[in-house]
């Protein structure tokens, strides 16, 4: 790659980074922003109260006036919602974090259920990367520019990664009935 692309390809990056930052700059950049949403989304994110409102505090400095009421409230809400056994196993699963927002609650079984999600998690990664295997050693199996011993070591362990990968479906449907079974349901 050239210099010149490089460089062109680094200034796109950095606009498309510079195109993340949600901070207002002007007052006008406040007016569109829905301040109960802000709050919820804030929440649901695990984040806490203070985090999601510098938008709030920069809107301040602005001379505009943000809702901190209907943020709160907001924020409550999303709280209310994050702060479940079902949300956490589902965070879990999807390999998101645990936000520091739920303390005072149930804490223990929140991380039971959390811990629970990344178990289901890994035995979906498991799953996938057992499925790419199958592909792969079949492609090897029946591809004809291979030596036969080759293709013959491949059909070989295509057994044994079919074994792997029933056994690792059958800890992912044990994880989901536990799962169901504590009424966290299946976190996906």
């Amino acid at each position: 790659m050239s210099l010149h692309r490089v460089v062109l390809v680094l200034f796109a990056a950095l606009g498309l980074l510079a195109g993340c930052d949600t901070t207002p700059k002007k007052p006008e950049d406040c007016a569109g922003i829905n301040w109960r949403a802000e709050g919820r989304s804030t929440a649901l994110d695990g984040r806490p109260m203070d985090q999601g409102w510098r938008r709030g505090a920069a809107c301040q400095q602005l001379g505009t006036n943000p809702d901190r009421r209907a943020f709160e409230s907001g924020w409550a809400e999303g709280q209310a919602s994050y702060c479940t056994p079902r949300f956490m196993l589902r965070e879990g699963r999807r390999n998101d974090r645990f936000g520091p927002i739920c303390q005072g609650m149930d804490e223990a079984t929140l991380s039971r259920a959390w811990n629970h999600g990344r178990l289901l998690y890994e035995a979906d990664q498991r799953i996938q990367r057992l499925d790419n295997d199958l592909v792969n050693l079949r492609a090897r199996a029946d591809d004809a520019k291979l030596p036969a011993g080759d293709r013959d070591t491949a059909r070989a362990q295509l057994s044994g990664v079919i074994a792997a990968r029933a056994q690792a479906i059958a800890t992912r449907d044990r994880l989901e009935a536990e799962a169901n079974a504590n009424g966290w349901g299946l976190g996906r």
